[in-house]
């Protein structure tokens, strides 16, 4: 597991990100962040050229810039999975709750919903 090793296999400016094929363990600052900090998951964090803070970026709390750049790993296929609207075949279950969820099953190779 990556985020266990810290093993890396891309680095992304601000300009590169992309939250929904890969998955960032570390922010590695390439430029002073002053006294204002970077927002790494909502928190402001002060970094110096060269340091590492190794954690799991979350997209929705974290404020691209130019200053660091992003380390992480493609997104397994198998976990690509879109949400949303689910179209095709479906089947239901019965929750705890006695509402009913609609589910769609997954192909875990391509991350696709399975033909019926």
């Amino acid at each position: 597991m990556t985020y266990l090793t810290g093993e890396v296999s891309v680095i992304h400016n601000n300009t590169q990100v992309d939250f929904n094929k890969f998955a960032y363990s570390a922010v590695y600052a390439n430029v002073a962040s002053g006294g204002g900090g970077y927002t790494i998951n909502g928190a402001s964090v002060v970094m110096n050229v060269g340091d590492t803070l190794e954690v799991v970026v979350q997209e929705n709390t974290t404020v691209l810039n130019a200053g660091f750049v992003l380390l992480g790993n493609p997104i397994a296929v198998q976990t690509q999975v879109k949400t949303g609207l689910i179209s095709g075949t479906t089947t239901q279950f019965q929750n705890n709750t006695g509402i009913v969820d609609t589910y769609q099953f997954v192909d875990i190779n391509s991350g696709n919903p399975t033909k019926s």
